[in-house]
């Protein structure tokens, strides 16, 4: 499973090269790394490191943190994946009982978070 740092990274990668309208093959000689390992960078299977970052930086005239995720955005990316995946199991749940129960258990969860 792809990490939420790695997606986001990725992300914001894709973002700014298609804001500049260049494509992964400009960027990955720009880069001084094969084409493929821009959609990995993209896909969030792979991260760059401290000098393709940086290079990444220099390539697109921002400072090497603008890609790096904030906390408040892995959070979100995880909070979104596992919601993802929850609904996709529900969707196997053939069983009203176990539905319910899984209602229970939910809504018992939103009241403690209310709480807090």
């Amino acid at each position: 499973m792809t990490s939420p740092a790695r997606q986001l990274i990725g992300a914001k990668i894709r973002t700014h090269r298609k804001a500049k309208g260049v494509t992964q093959a400009v960027l990955a000689e720009a880069l001084d790394c094969e084409v493929s390992t821009i959609g990995r960078y993209e896909r969030g299977d792979h991260s760059p490191d401290g000098e393709q970052l940086v290079k990444l930086a220099d390539f697109f005239q921002v400072s090497p943190l603008t890609f790096l995720p904030t906390e408040v955005e892995v959070n979100w990316q995880t909070v979104s994946a596992l919601r993802s995946t929850l609904i996709d199991l529900v969707y196997r749940i053939n069983s009203a009982a176990d539905l319910q129960r899984l209602i229970d258990a939910a809504e018992t969860s939103a009241r403690k978070a209310t709480l807090r």
